[in-house]
């Protein structure tokens, strides 16, 4: 009997166990991040870097992208998701179900680069998101085989032609609403930054002389986000995202930028909700503008996704943004944790 109990001592006794069997570490903040192209720390940066640079220690995170980085004395975890949102929502749930944290009051605040709509702001400019318009659920026929008289092969799902009225009672799948009182309270917080100006972004911006939002400095501003798997690009499909954010929004949806993770983070959010590990009402958004969504006038949407592929000019500049704008929402909620651990920020309950 004792030589049959023995492995299970030996698993008892294994370090990850014993910290299972511990208090689970309370947490203030997750910043989470997606896209990162080396290391986590010392090379050519992606969105992951800054903030893995700026806290004290690293944790393994086996069943992640990358391992962890954790600052103790300010109860904060940064995790990289890796790209798009299957990744997204398994990273979410696997950290949301990890033994070693007490998520249950934790912010979520992903901070990350995007594709910014030329119509509503400019490159390097930092959007606070209110809604998370999903672009791929639905029906979809291509573009070369449409009807004359549709604008998009793109279709919603229980319809039979684009944008058809009325909207899907079950909103569920194509939009996620985040809390808009957070949303505000973090704006006013941060929406006096001055965003560094440089000349590439000048550059960048001086091509696109026939969108004037897309020719003025970088700002911060608030708007919607139309999220999916696909980088796509090009002034059909800009256009096809900013009607697909009215159409689910009851039109009061602005699209001002794009991302590729964040309904699944919501949607991964949710489900740890239900099971009271985490509370979804305290996901924020924040994007920042790496490129813009359709070509400058002169260039063909081919030619300017090649740039794209070639290199993200205005890459670092977003990335200095979402630190610079992320962080002053961070120091305040880690810093003044006692006013804002039980009382969520302009929250609308």
């Amino acid at each position: 009997m004792i030589r049959a109990l023995l492995p299970l001592v030996a698993l008892l006794a294994t370090p990850a166990i014993a910290r299972a069997a511990e208090a689970p570490i309370p947490i203030r903040m997750v910043v989470v991040t997606a896209f990162e192209i080396g290391a986590d720390t010392g090379d050519k940066a992606g969105e992951f870097q800054a903030w893995a640079t700026a806290m004290p220690a690293t944790l393994p995170f086996p069943a992640g992208e990358r391992d962890l980085h954790y600052d103790a004395k300010r109860g904060i975890l940064v995790i990289s998701l890796g790209m798009g949102t299957n990744r997204a929502a398994t990273s979410t749930m696997t950290l949301g179900l990890d033994p070693r944290f007490d998520l249950r009051r934790a912010y979520w605040l992903v901070a990350a680069i995007a594709g910014v709509n030329p119509n509503e702001a400019s490159v390097g400019s930092a959007a606070w998101i209110g809604d998370l318009i999903d672009t791929d659920f639905g029906f979809e026929i291509d573009s070369r085989e449409i009807p004359a008289d549709w604008a998009t092969g793109r279709v919603p799902w229980e319809r039979s032609k684009p944008y058809a009225m009325p909207v899907p009672a079950d909103r569920s799948s194509n939009l996620f609403p985040l809390d808009k009182g957070l949303r505000d309270w973090a704006f006013t917080l941060t929406a006096k930054t001055a965003i560094a100006d440089n000349a590439t972004l000048k550059t960048i911006r001086a091509r696109y002389t026939t969108y004037p939002k897309a020719m003025t400095p970088p700002v911060v501003l608030t708007g919607d986000e139309a999220t999916g798997q696909t980088f796509w690009h090009g002034k059909l499909l800009n256009s096809y995202a900013e009607e697909w954010t009215k159409y689910w929004t009851g039109g009061t949806g602005r699209f001002v930028m794009t991302g590729m993770e964040d309904t699944g983070v919501a949607r991964a959010l949710g489900v740890l909700g239900k099971l009271g590990r985490a509370d979804p009402k305290r996901l924020m958004v924040l994007r920042t503008g790496a490129n813009y969504t359709l070509p400058a006038p002169g260039q063909t949407a081919a030619e300017s996704l090649h740039n794209e592929n070639s290199e993200l000019s205005a890459l670092q500049s977003s990335l200095d943004a979402a630190y610079l704008v992320g962080g002053k929402v961070v120091d305040e909620i880690t810093g003044n944790w006692p006013h804002y651990a039980d009382t969520i920020p302009g929250s609308q309950k």
